[in-house]
């Protein structure tokens, strides 16, 4: 019988792991063998940590496959220090390429010192390749400044310096490192990656090497423990949905007309999950569940999903609005019992608050990548493994009024509660730097223009977005609107 994909990626690095620890993994003297091994080990730590995450959890647990490295690197960073010796050279090679703690050190340094190495080359030429598809599927082909970040405090150099808020499409500085050089010159850069499981994103490797260490925005232990291993970084929990504006205007007492909801993009549905969702209302104990899919996405993908939900036969019992206005989600989730989210991977996910922030408790996947998983507990609903779902989701349906999720919410998250907390990581960090903190920063939001809760801070940092309007300017092949 031919063995699942996650068995073969776990075999793959065990089979790795037994043979460091024998002290024969580098009995070979074939280079290709050693460059094949280390594109399997990528292909499988890919494919365990994001595809195959419910997998990995139920059969080993999701940190066993960054242990395996985390294990072994005094072994690895000791072979590379043989310099240009063959087993040296390897070693630094799998250093710089797999995961280890202090990757992003290894990858630029063997960029400088090996960047024609094929293996190197290769790589490197990828990395630009995905960066470039990034930028072209977004939406927009030129950005303003305030489409991917914004200004929490003034810069008063040289003894004080500003605070900007990176929240989007952070790999555009990469083919421009002076341009991120000299915005860290006047700016402490807070950054918080769109997407969690990091170790695939070795382009922020480029923001550890400024001055003064970056803030990275990132939800999951998992991610934090990813880039604390990496230098000059420093991390907070805090990211996107946190700032969610605790004000709503829907009616809070609506009638229940759904029993579920699931509010994610149709245009990720492999990785939100939705055909798991249609699996789930298929299931004995919630056959008989209305459910509500929300989420935007093109005209072609959500007729494609309302295609799927006709074949399962669930028309009846699922409803799809989509490309709703932001503003009148709210006073649908509120027609709702619980929500539910199963993606794979994510940062700090809007819509987990605005469940939470409707008084609707959650039932979140436990392989979900990319979550703050501290925020379900005993008053917002709960955390399930994917085979608990069917009995984990029916449960809360039966007693959702047991649950406080607004009033956890109001009390522990939100604009104001966040922007708080991180006001005070920053303002410690200032001051272990030896720099003076004189003004805090402005509220924060999720969303909405400039991500900035009061409008009028727009033109409070007219001048500063002048100023770094100016900066972009010299660098005319950045895809940057400077109007």
């Amino acid at each position: 019988m031919e063995k699942n994909g996650q068995m073969v990626s776990i075999e793959l690095l065990e089979g790795f792991a037994a043979l460091a620890d024998s002290g024969k993994l580098f009995l070979s003297r074939d280079p290709a063998w050693y460059a094949d091994l280390r594109s399997s080990l990528v292909k499988a730590l890919d494919e365990l940590l994001f595809w195959h995450r419910p997998e990995l959890e139920q059969l080993r647990g999701i940190d066993w496959a960054y242990a395996i490295l985390r294990d072994r690197l005094a072994l690895f960073e000791g072979l590379a220090r043989q310099d240009q010796e063959f087993v040296g050279l390897q070693a630094k090679l799998f250093l710089a390429l797999l995961p280890f703690p202090g990757q992003w050190s290894w990858l630029e340094k063997m960029a400088v010192d090996c960047g024609n190495l094929p293996e190197i080359h290769s790589f490197l030429e990828n990395e630009q390749r995905v960066i470039q598809r990034k930028i072209e599927k977004k939406q927009y082909k030129r950005f303003r400044l305030r489409n991917f970040c914004q200004v929490l405090k003034s810069p008063r150099l040289p003894r004080e310096k500003g605070v900007l808020r990176i929240f989007s499409i952070p790999y555009l500085f990469f083919p421009v490192p002076a341009l991120l050089q000299a915005v860290g010159e006047a700016y402490f850069l807070y950054v918080e990656p769109a997407a969690g499981v990091t170790f695939r994103h070795t382009w922020l490797r480029l923001y550890s090497r400024l001055k003064d260490p970056v803030l990275f925005g990132l939800s999951s232990h998992e991610d934090r423990a990813f880039v604390l291993g990496q230098p000059n970084t420093v991390t907070t929990r805090l990211a996107h949905g946190d700032y969610l504006d605790a004000e709503t205007q829907m009616p809070m007492l609506a009638k229940k007309r759904f029993d579920l909801v699931f509010n994610n993009t149709f245009d990720e549905r492999e990785r939100k999950r939705h055909e798991l969702m249609l699996d789930l209302m298929l299931d004995p104990c919630l056959k008989t569940f209305q459910v509500l899919f929300m989420g935007r996405g093109t005209t072609e993908n959500v007729a494609g999903f309302k295609g799927e939900i006709d074949r399962r036969g669930l028309s009846s019992r699922a409803t799809v609005l989509a490309n709703l206005p932001r503003k009148q989600v709210d006073a649908h989730l509120v027609q709702c019992r619980v929500g539910v989210h199963l993606s794979l991977m994510e940062n700090g996910c809007r819509a987990v608050y605005e469940y939470l922030r409707a008084d609707l408790p959650c039932v979140m996947s436990t392989s979900t990548a990319g979550m703050d998983q501290s925020i379900i507990n005993s008053l917002t609903g709960v955390l399930a493994t994917d085979r608990e779902l069917p009995g984990a989701i029916a449960r809360t349906v039966e007693r959702a009024d047991q649950f406080s999720p607004r009033k956890w919410f109001l009390e522990n998250s939100g604009c104001s509660n966040a922007t708080g907390q991180l006001n005070g990581q920053l303002k410690t960090l200032f001051e272990s730097r030896g720099y003076e903190w004189q003004t805090d920063i402005v509220p924060l939001t999720s969303s909405g223009v400039g991500r900035y809760f009061d409008p009028q801070d727009i033109k409070r940092f007219e001048a500063d977005f002048k100023g770094l309007t100016a900066l972009f300017a010299s660098q005319p092949n950045l895809p940057i609107r400077l109007d």
